[in-house]
Formats: C-alpha cells, structure tokens, sequence
C-alpha cells in the first residue's frame, strides 16, 4: 500500500511539474493578448468606422491587437534606422528631455529597455577586459569583440584585440578602440556581470573568481 502512495505521489508531482509551467505560460501569453487586444482593437475600430468602413469588416480576431503593435514597433523601427527618420526622433526626444515630470519617466524607461537589448545581444562580447584608457594611469572596462584582421591586424606587429568600451549608465552607446593584445588586463569575470558592473556604475561588483587568466591573452 506504502508503494502504491509512493507511486500516485510521484506521478501527480512528475504530472505538475509538466503542467504548471505550460498553464503558467499560456495563461500569461492570454492575458497580455487580450491585454493589449483591449486597447488596441477599440481604437482601431473607431478609426476603420471614421474611414467609411462597413461594420461586416470589423470583427475581432483574438491576437490582432498583438500583431498590429508588433507589427508598429517594427515599422518604428525602420523608420529610426534612416537618416530622416532618426532625425525626427532625435527633436521628438529632446521635447521630452525637456519636460520636467515626463523627462524622468521618459530617461529611466529608456534606459531599461537599452540595457536589456544590450544585454540581449552581448552574445557578440567573448570576454570582459580592462584597458587603459582614456589616459595613462586609469582602466575602463571594456568587452573584446574580436582579434584584430586584415588592415587593423597589418599595422601591428603582435596580435592586437578590436574592444567595445561602454558608457555608465547606458552601455548601448561607446566608442570601439583597437589595442595590443598584451596591453589589456583579462577579467574572469563573465559578459553578464561585466555589463552589471557597467550599468551599476560600479556598485554592482562580482566576487573573486577561481584560476583569472593571465595578462595579456589575447583570445
């Protein structure tokens, strides 16, 4: 009788653990659907029925809210990657920067949403490193891209690394140097804590790793 417990018991645990995150992550996907379907088909709607459209068209169709401001956001962004485009949002941007409330919801909001991105894609980042620089005598962390090819390669004479050195606290803007591979200093630390440390302006700083690399590798 004792087995026979010890099997429903494990079934119906090995049964949660397979459907409690699935009903956690199509309850959720459902509520930002009909979430964003409620803001955005009513405002839709009213705009198709200005424009003359018969009401037979205007049915709703569960995620349509959804794939509209995916689709917003998508065209936004094409929009910003040209010059006329970029342009625009820069004025747009600075009206908001100067709006005394809005300035600071606008900044922080901002802020998030590029250190997220950033961090998204800091797969293109192999390791974290400091570097001398802006002058001698101080360091600034920075994140190697990729070993120096080609016509960058050809103007040293000892393998030199391309570095990407971010700004505090919005690690999306910097400036790409190209050094010496002995003139660096390798951190153990990962690309994850890196950018931490970059965002928290350094009040966020990881512990001491086992083993650091020696200085001056330069792969």
């Amino acid at each position: 009788m004792r087995k026979l417990r010890n099997r429903i018991r494990t079934a119906f645990l090995a049964g949660l653990a397979v459907l409690v995150p699935l009903f956690f992550t199509f309850f959720t996907v459902a509520f930002i659907v009909n979430k964003v379907d409620r803001v955005i088909i009513p405002i839709l709607f009213d705009l198709l029925r200005r424009l003359g459209t018969p009401p037979q068209y205007l049915r709703h169709i569960p995620g349509m809210g959804l794939a509209l401001t995916l689709l917003f956001i998508l065209v936004v962004g094409i929009l910003t990657t040209n010059i006329l485009g970029r342009k625009i949002f820069q004025l747009g941007e600075k009206i908001l920067e100067h709006i005394p409330f809005i300035r600071g919801l606008y900044i922080s909001a901002k802020q998030l949403v590029e250190t997220v991105i950033f961090t998204s894609s800091a797969g293109s980042f192999k390791r974290v490193v400091m570097v001398e620089y802006p002058r001698k005598g101080v360091w600034s962390i920075a994140f190697v891209t990729s070993e120096a090819k080609g016509e960058l390669k050809s103007h040293f004479s000892s393998p030199c690394l391309t570095l990407f050195i971010p700004t505090t606290p919005n690690p999306t803007s910097g400036l790409m140097i190209v050094v010496p591979g002995e003139e660096v200093i390798p951190l153990d630390m990962t690309v994850e804590e890196g950018i931490k440390l970059v965002v928290s302006g350094g009040l966020i700083q990881p512990g001491l790793h086992p083993n650091p690399p020696e200085n001056g590798e330069a792969s």
